[in-house]
Order: structure tokens, then sequence, then C-alpha cells
């Protein structure tokens, strides 16, 4: 598919501030119903599907998440109050996915601090970071669906292991 304009790979920074993302998104979400499919990108659904994620705690739980790594204590809270029912709503419901959406958010949350990238593996997506995969999406289904001791923030701090 021929570009309708020029985009040079990702040109936004996981670190950038959440409105700065939400503009960068929009746009490329405005070229892709230009028919710039190519722009389709795993990378760009989720963002989005973590930009999602980011706008439906703010409004159902009136807190902030970002990028910054001290967000991965948040998030751990945020996923506490969804096994618990807190927020009632069917986190695995197919039109709006909000266990999919958390794991975007995680992953988001991993690339901006530890490094890596997105990736579609037979198993789903995932980030791969220094060779090694890790299904951050399963992970948090897992722990929305087992209501189990899983803790995020520690999933985190494990994960940013394998940086060093």
């Amino acid at each position: 598919m021929k570009r309708l304009e020029t985009e040079s790979g990702r040109n936004f920074s996981y670190s950038s501030d959440i409105a700065a993302l939400e503009q960068y998104y929009q746009k490329q979400y405005e070229l892709i119903k230009k028919g710039n499919t190519d722009l389709a990108t795993l990378e760009l659904v989720m963002l989005g599907n973590a930009l999602d994620f980011i706008n439906f705690v703010k409004k159902s739980m009136g807190m902030t998440l970002n990028s910054e790594e001290k967000s991965a204590e948040a998030f751990e809270e945020v996923m506490d109050a969804l096994c618990r029912g807190i927020i009632n709503k069917n986190l695995f419901d197919k039109e709006n996915n909000i266990a999919k959406k958390a794991g975007a958010y995680l992953g988001f949350l991993i690339i901006a601090n530890i490094g890596g990238e997105w990736t579609d593996t037979e198993n789903g997506e995932a980030v791969v970071i220094k060779g090694r995969t890790v299904y951050v999406v399963d992970f948090v289904q897992n722990r929305l669906m087992s209501g189990t001791e899983l803790d995020a923030a520690d999933y985190y701090r494990k994960v940013k292991t394998l940086r060093d």
C-alpha cells in the first residue's frame, strides 16, 4: 500500500507525556483512515490500547497512570481493584477487552523504562527485551482471571532484570 503522507518509523518516545502520545496516536489514526494502512502496526495498536487503559483508569478510578517507573506500583493497585471487583465491568469483553488493554499498558511501561519492542508471536503479543520474550498480556490476563497473589509491580521488577 502506497503511503499518502510519508511517516518514517516510530517518531515518538514511550517516555513522552501522555498528551503527546495521544496526539501522535490520533495523527497516525487519521492517516490510516485516509488509506495509509501500512501505519497500522502492532506497536501502534498496542499504544492505542495502553492509552485507552490509561483513560479507563482515570475515568473509573480517578488514578493517573503514565510512563514513569513509579506507575508500576499504581498499576498493581489497579490490578488489585480489578481482581476484587471494585470496578464492575466485564474485563474480557470482545469489544472492549480491559485485560488486553491493561497488558498493553504494562508493555508500554516496560518499553518506556526498561527497553524492548512489541512483537507478535504464535502465543500472542509480547515485548522482546534483549532477545527474551515477555508475555505481558498473558501475565495480566492470568492475574485478572486467577485473582492470585501475582503482583504486577514484582513482575515489572523481575522483567527489569532482563535489561542488565
